[in-house]
């Protein structure tokens, strides 16, 4: 007997022994609020749960996840759980947890800039590790979605870009860094998020194309993850229709049976995007839709924790009245007991494979954010920058350098306190931008003088108020460097339009003469057709800021390219 058929006839075993209730709570992988673990460990001892999604409210540091993920497996080891609990994190690279202490690298978009597909591959390695030593033994990543539409509002640099091949190269060679290091990783968002001007966490988006095209185009990178042994496929809440014109993607059987099992031949676990999110919540009801969903093929059912409303009061409730009405479906016989089985045998296959993992694997907090670690992340920074346009040699920088953050003082608060998931930095881009540039050189009053003789200046807001107001405080000959920013948020947006006014201001009074460097994707370069000279890290990450403060002073030293 093979390895797939022993853990199979060990599932079926396992499930054999289930009540109803203990078969149906194993399909939902569920969140909380917070740092109290009460109401968690009452979904594994008295609902089943399979597992949890967790985010950053939950642990904001190491020591914090390692004492959250012992604690609760204890409590489903007390409740005779015969199989780990999942913990999944989504550790992407644009998006993490214990930001502050792990090793993000750049995310997706610049690791596909730098298209290193070795350097992909230590990345999510890195990834592995780390979250193992921190006792997550699931990371929802990657995000195998391509960058097809410019003005996707959620995926953007969580996308290793947006050419086919590159994009599959890549998911391939992050499948094959987690699964090398001994973690469960998972492709999303099948079948394709990246062609979408919508954000599933508040619309239910559409993608008018037909299977061909899908086939062609968005599915390439899913079906490179599943040759490489992809163990998991994360949905998306999109409609299709014209693969499905009743259902959107996750309660799809058309897309989650016949295309996804059969046609590309993935046999692992299918989980769904949160069904919480507001493209599902205002269309469906919560057991309505796990139904639907579970009728459609998927197999796990994960609600992770969407504050939209900003009110987690009834969230505990709804979450059991959703198992509730899974359980009444199968005893009404609206939902057949083989189906959820069936889903049963792939998600105990995948936690089975969790206790290999986790037997495999040895690391500990001294794994995290080695040396090493930063170093693989900081090449990868540097490798991903890229001079897009430079019509007028002005990278050459020669003359005084005035260095200009467009966000504004207060924006990057919303990053690290509205939500748990999402980027977390606990500074802003620019201003570890700003702090690298401090240490490159000799401090000299409030801007730095380079050892090529020229000075760097950075501008505080107020002085560039006045700038932009018309109070020139620097002559015509002198060099503006304007650092943009952007950070994926789930069901809201960085407010990307007032530093677009100010670098539409910018432009008008240089005469397009001047030098963006982009903490972020370069899509914005399409608004300004008069900018002189542009470069992009493709990341706001810490790392990728960082590689750009170097980039600046080489370029002002004559050594950039």
């Amino acid at each position: 007997m093979g390895v797939l058929e022993s853990a199979r006839a060990d599932a079926r075993g396992l499930i054999a022994k289930l009540t109803l209730e203990q078969k149906v709570g194993q399909l939902f992988m569920l969140a909380f609020g917070g740092k109290d673990l009460t109401y968690a460990k009452e979904l594994v001892q008295e609902r089943f749960i399979s597992g949890f999604y967790i985010s950053q409210d939950n642990a904001d540091t190491v020591s914090e996840a390692q004492k959250l993920t012992q604690s609760l497996q204890d409590a489903a080891g007390s409740a005779n759980h015969d199989l780990p609990l999942i913990f999944g994190v989504d550790q992407e690279g644009a998006w993490g947890v214990a930001v502050s202490e792990t090793t993000t690298g750049p995310g997706n978009l610049a690791l596909g800039a730098a298209d290193d597909t070795s350097l992909t591959r230590e990345i999510y390695g890195i990834y592995a590790r780390e979250m193992m030593a921190c006792g997550y033994n699931v990371i929802l990543s990657p995000c195998s979605d391509i960058n097809i539409n410019p003005d996707n509002p959620i995926i953007g640099t969580r996308s290793f870009g947006e050419d086919r091949d590159r994009v599959a190269r890549h998911v391939k060679a992050a499948v094959e860094g987690a699964l090398n290091n001994n973690i469960v990783c998972c492709g999303k968002h099948f079948p394709g998020h990246g062609d979408t001007s919508e954000d599933s966490h508040r619309l239910l988006p559409t993608v008018d194309r037909s299977l061909p095209y899908l086939l062609d185009q968005d599915l390439v990178p899913f079906q490179a993850a599943i040759d490489a042994g992809l163990p998991m496929i994360m949905t998306s809440h999109i409609n299709f229709p014209q693969i499905d014109p009743d259902f959107p993607a996750t309660l799809s059987s058309k897309i989650m049976r016949d295309l996804l099992r059969k046609k590309m031949g993935f046999q692992g676990v299918v989980v769904t995007d949160s069904m919480n999110m507001w493209g599902m919540r205002k269309n469906y009801d919560p057991a309505e839709s796990a139904i639907l969903a579970l009728k459609a093929g998927c197999d796990i059912v994960m609600l992770s924790e969407e504050h939209y409303e900003h009110d987690a009061t009834n969230y505990a409730a709804k979450q059991k009245a959703t198992i509730d009405g899974v359980i009444k479906a199968v005893e009404t016989g609206d939902l057949a007991l083989n189906v959820i089985e069936d889903a049963l045998e792939r998600i105990f296959c995948l936690r089975i494979q969790l206790t290999i993992n986790a037997e495999r694997s040895e690391q500990g907090v001294q794994d995290i954010a080695t040396e090493k670690h930063r170093n693989i992340a900081d090449l990868a920074s540097e490798k991903a920058i890229r001079v897009v346009r430079d019509r007028d040699n002005l990278l050459s920088l020669k003359g005084k350098v005035n260095v200009v953050g467009l966000s504004g003082a207060d924006a990057h608060e919303m990053v690290v306190n509205t939500r748990g998931i999402g980027p977390n930095d606990p500074r802003a881009a620019f201003d570890v931008l700003c702090d690298e540039l401090l240490k490159s050189s000799e401090c000299s009053g409030s801007g730095v003088a380079t050892d090529a003789g020229q000075d760097i200046q950075i501008l505080s807001e107020l002085e560039l108020q006045h700038y932009l107001a018309g109070e020139s405080c620097f002559s015509a000959e002198d060099i503006v460097v304007a650092v943009t920013e952007d950070y994926p948020l789930p069901g809201m947006d960085y407010d990307v339009d007032f530093q677009k006014e100010r670098l539409d201001r910018l432009v008008q009074i240089t005469k397009g003469k001047m030098v963006v460097c982009a903490l972020r994707s370069d899509y914005e370069l399409r608004s300004h057709p008069d900018l002189s000279t542009y470069v992009a890290a493709y990341s706001s990450r810490a790392c990728a800021a960082q590689a750009m403060a170097r980039f600046i002073i080489k370029a002002i030293r004559g050594e950039a390219s």
